[in-house]
């Protein structure tokens, strides 16, 4: 049975431009704070509704190309995310093709010294392999992930094992960037990353 969580919803106000790779915070010094918004959406208690809500299915890889996407939401309301091209690898559900290249929109990005997340979602990185549950948009021009971080798992053989962890007020990027995801509800996507492994891997 699904959940309404009801939470106050973050407006996010960016004027940024410009490309965010992996790599640079790799090979940098840089390091960065974290935000953690907040958001509306169903918590999934199976991953079967998580199917159920998606128009596609897909295992992917992240081709490293990564840039700002933002939306007018009216009033001076932007919003805001990463727009992540991936490459599919295979198809469970939906008319994509094997090898097709799309665009993801991730509910996170960098904004000068602060990682902006929506509910602890961390960014697809080059060396992961994802299944990914997505819907259509608005635009046309790319696909959502379903349920915020509920949408997303890397099944890569060095994180199959790996569990999430909830992200502390003194946690900073770089101390998270290997967390697959660090928000709230570690209890919840830990059940649902097993029922992914046991049924797409």
């Amino acid at each position: 049975m699904k959940k309404l969580i009801a939470v106050s919803v973050a407006t996010i106000a960016l004027l940024v431009g410009g490309a965010f790779s992996y790599k640079e915070l790799s090979t940098t010094e840089k390091d960065y704070s974290v935000a953690m918004n907040q958001a509306d959406f169903i918590l999934f208690e199976n991953i079967e509704e998580v199917e159920k809500y998606s128009g596609y299915i897909v295992q992917a890889g992240f081709t490293g190309k990564r840039s700002l996407k933002e939306w007018n939401l009216g009033e001076g309301d932007v919003k805001a995310a990463s727009e992540s091209e991936v490459k599919i690898q295979k198809v469970h559900k939906g008319s994509l093709k094997e090898g097709d290249t799309i665009s993801v929109y991730e509910p996170a990005y960098f904004e000068g010294d602060v990682f902006d997340t929506v509910e602890g979602y961390n960014l697809m990185n080059e060396e992961g392999t994802y299944v990914l549950f997505l819907r259509d948009t608005g635009d046309k021009e790319g696909y959502a992930i379903i349920g915020m971080y509920q949408g997303k798992y890397d099944i890569s053989a060095g994180m199959q094992n790996t569990k999430a962890k909830k992200a502390q007020p003194t946690d900073t990027y770089r101390s998270l960037e290997e967390s697959e995801y660090f928000g709230e509800n570690v209890e919840q996507f830990n059940k649902l990353k097993k029922e992914v492994l046991e049924k797409y891997n």
